[in-house]
């Protein structure tokens, strides 16, 4: 396919702000040149024939519309510890000691995993893997300042003379995945540097001591007549240091985990309680009295040089002293001393401001965005404007979360079965070939790192290509995934002229059930995947107190995740070892640093999604959609409101821009063994479908034939509606591609015309247990 290259980049620093609130801007253009900015508001994404096509509409009067100059920004990947030093204490390697644990994940660039269920092949960040940092202060521009660094895998010791680097290293590469204890003495005057690597026992390494004995290694080497010069960079752990204009970059990252660093002069480097101790970074303890790991780093010396992360590494891991019983790293801080870093983190890209926008109190709720033109080509910065003073009665939930979890997803290109998972040649667009031109912007959620790690962190504040609002996830041809399919949803409520607000999962996380508490309504997006425990408890709130909840998707409320306290920017995801996952985090690491929740499904944890809206995830597949069949329920009385308009054998959604039909993508079913409530009507089920649909992986406990759409009973999709006791209830379509149905013939189908019966009679205040003629 011809390729025209997008030259201009954008981010805001949050996914959602109310008005009164100001969002920032960060752009970057790939040449020097001017720019427009303008504000839309954004009502439906999907381009295609068989839908309303993209729908913008131009908001006058924004602060921040005019023309620009471009400047051009880089994304500087990879995840470090940045010390704060004012006194320069550890400015001066004379006489000093450093004693540091190791365990090195890509100690070579040839030995990168290929692990992980969908992605096997890694792609480079742009970073230079023949040296890692472990730590330091050295400037290789000035070869000044001291660091001990893996050189091709190999320990080793940087300082300078006479402006040229010297160089100490031990004899071998560190094996992989194996815990390391490593020594750095510098000696007084004409002394000498010593270097020691020690293996250490470990029961997480990844092979036993028996199996692989591995020797201690020790080199030496003389000072000479001079005394490192010391550099101007700050001390770092996980990278080093380059400016760049006014920015300091992380240069020469590491991957791996790096534990019990300990820095002292005059003394024994083992003796950390010794007079001469310097620093002792303890990776487990946390600055905080609920005991998570976020970004403070804390020094337990009297000298209190704490440190700060960037670029969010993975904290609660195993540490060097892991003894392999707890999984709780606020219970055993020493266990966890260990923090995982890698070469293609991202957490920020950390552009400049290029202009800033202070929501009008008078803006009303929606999806908006900063409409960036260049070169005769848009590129669109999405952003929520949440609730003002005055609630509407409905509320749009939109999946911010999963949004985040499939930022920047570049499965088509370097998953080895991408093929397989969706039962065809993946269809590739401009927004792929912009990834694949810009690894830099980071990973998805579901892929894995350059050492074969999950990732498990994402951001706002870095572009996001899926966030394109005429974005087309990879899964076919029409694709409409994330945004662009829950702007499905934006314009229908457009054209049935309803007033509705705009709250995303951040929003509720952060507010509770008291965000809720003014809405009669509240619909889902097609795919709210990811959600908090705080979410799943103020839903669960809302309904039990009189609120309907209209679930609108496939595969929700599945799987936890957490908002970092006080920059909900950032979400982290892990992989817990049960269910359907695209890779799972090591044992001793299933728990979220940021929240200390659980990993994994909420099935697992007692909050399966069916107590909640009566279905929950049942299989997936790729290769076409199908329609809904009218069930014994449907000709309940109670259920009479759904399908007024519809006949009593009409198969329902048997058209939609998502593979051709209503029931498809990611699909849920009416399970009561997993908690669908007593009474729940199931008013219609899928049809056929074929054996690209599975079973998911949490409902099968041995590997068995009979698994696909047409030979088991659990592969379908399931309608139903529940009321419960107080008022409140339930309306649940269980597919993803439901949305992607609802504009069909220009919004004159049963699809639609169902959707909205429901939420008619969800707005009403009579009961849904009540016959309402």
């Amino acid at each position: 396919m011809k390729h025209d290259p997008t030259t201009i980049f954008g981010y805001t620093d949050r996914l959602s702000a109310r008005p009164g609130e100001t969002l920032t801007f960060h752009v970057s253009s790939e040449e020097p040149t001017q720019y427009d900015a303008s504000l839309v508001r954004l009502s439906h994404g999907y381009t295609g024939s068989a839908s309303p096509g993209f729908i913008e509409h131009d908001v006058a009067g924004a602060s921040f519309a005019g023309s620009y100059t471009g400047e051009h920004y880089v994304c500087q990947p990879g995840s470090f510890v940045e010390i704060d030093d004012p006194n320069s204490v550890l400015a001066d390697p004379t006489d000093v000691a450093i004693s540091v644990y190791v365990y090195a994940t890509l100690p070579l660039p040839e030995r990168a995993a290929s692990i992980g269920a969908y992605h096997v092949t890694q792609t480079s960040m742009g970073q230079d893997n023949k040296r890692q940092t472990i730590c330091g202060t050295w400037d290789e521009d000035t070869a000044t300042g001291y660091a001990l660094v893996l050189d091709d895998g190999v320990p080793t010791v940087l300082w300078g003379h006479d402006g040229q680097p010297r160089t100490l290293s031990t004899a071998s590469v560190l094996q992989a995945n194996h815990w390391y204890r490593i020594d750095v003495r510098f000696g007084m005057g004409a002394g000498e540097v010593q270097l020691t690597q020690t293996p250490i026992e470990n029961c997480m390494n990844q092979f036993s001591d028996q199996a692989m004995p591995i020797d201690v290694e020790e080199a030496t080497a003389s000072l000479g007549e001079c005394t490192p010069v010391r550099s101007a960079h700050s001390f770092r752990i996980a990278a080093l240091a380059r400016r760049d204009g006014a920015r300091w970059l992380a240069v020469s990252p590491f991957n791996g985990k790096i534990g019990a660093l300990t820095v002292t002069r005059g003394s024994d480097p083992l003796d950390g309680n010794g007079g001469g101790l310097l620093a002792r970074w303890h990776f487990g303890r946390s600055s905080s009295d609920d005991g998570l790991l976020l970004w403070d780093v804390v020094d337990l010396s009297d000298n209190q040089l704490h440190g700060r992360c960037f670029n969010a590494p993975i904290r609660a891991v195993t540490g060097p002293l892991y003894a392999g019983f707890s999984e709780d790293f606020r219970l055993a801080p020493d266990e966890f001393d260990a923090i995982h870093f890698h070469d293609d983190d991202i957490a920020d890209a950390e552009w400049p401001v290029a202009f800033t926008f202070a929501v009008p109190d008078d803006l009303p709720s929606g999806v908006y965005a900063a409409r960036l033109m260049a070169h005769d080509k848009a590129h669109y910065v999405p952003f929520i404007v949440g609730p003002g003073s005055r609630k509407k009665e409905v509320a749009l939930l939109l999946p911010t979360a999963t949004y985040l979890a499939y930022a920047n997803d570049r499965t088509p290109f370097e998953a080895d079965g991408a093929e397989v998972i969706v039962s065809h040649t993946p269809i590739l667009n401009n927004n792929d070939i912009d990834l694949q031109n810009h690894p830099e912007f980071g990973r998805s959620c579901y892929e894995i790192h350059n050492d074969g790690s999950g990732v498990v962190f994402s951001s706002a504040r870095k572009p996001i290509i899926t966030l394109q609002p005429k974005h087309r996830a990879w899964y076919g041809a029409n694709g409409v995934w994330g945004l662009p399919a829950d702007l499905c949803i934006v314009n229908w409520l457009d054209t049935l002229d309803y007033e509705f607000d705009v709250i995303t999962d951040e929003d509720l996380n952060a507010g509770g059930y008291e965000l809720l508490a003014d809405y009669k309504v509240v619909l889902t997006g097609a795919h709210p995947e990811y959600v908090t425990r705080q979410e799943l408890d103020a839903l669960d709130l809302f309904t039990a107190r009189g609120g309907r909840l209209m679930y609108l998707g496939g595969n929700g409320f599945f799987a936890t995740a957490s908002f970092v306290p006080g920059q909900p920017h950032v979400m982290e995801l892990r992989r817990s070892a049960g269910g359907t996952r695209p890779h799972q985090s090591n044992y001793g690491e299933r728990r979220h640093a940021t929240s200390g929740e659980m990993a994994g499904l909420w099935r697992h944890k007692g909050k399966a999604p069916q107590r909640l809206t009566g279905v929950g995830f049942a299989a997936q597949g790729f290769d076409r959609s199908t329609h809904y069949e009218r069930l014994e329920d449907s000709r309940d009385p109670l259920a009479a409101f759904v399908f007024e308009g519809i006949g009593d054998d009409e198969l329902i959604g048997d058209f939609g821009i998502m593979g051709g039909g209503a029931a498809g993508a990611e699909i849920d079913c009416y399970d009561p063994a997993l908690g669908s409530p007593p009474g729940t009507l199931v008013l219609a089920t899928s049809g056929p479908l074929t054996d690209a649909f599975l079973v998911v992986i949490e409902e099968i406990y041995e590997n068995l034939p009979g698994q696909g759409g047409t030979e088991h009973p659990y592969v379908r999709s399931d309608i139903v509606l529940g009321a419960l006791d107080g008022g409140g209830g339930f309306f649940s379509v269980g597919s993803i591609a439901w949305t992607a149905a609802l504009s069909h013939n220009g919004y004159d189908n049963n699809v639609a015309r169902i959707t909205g019966n429901v939420l008619k009679r969800f707005v009403s205040k009579e009961p849904l247990d009540q016959i309402v003629d």
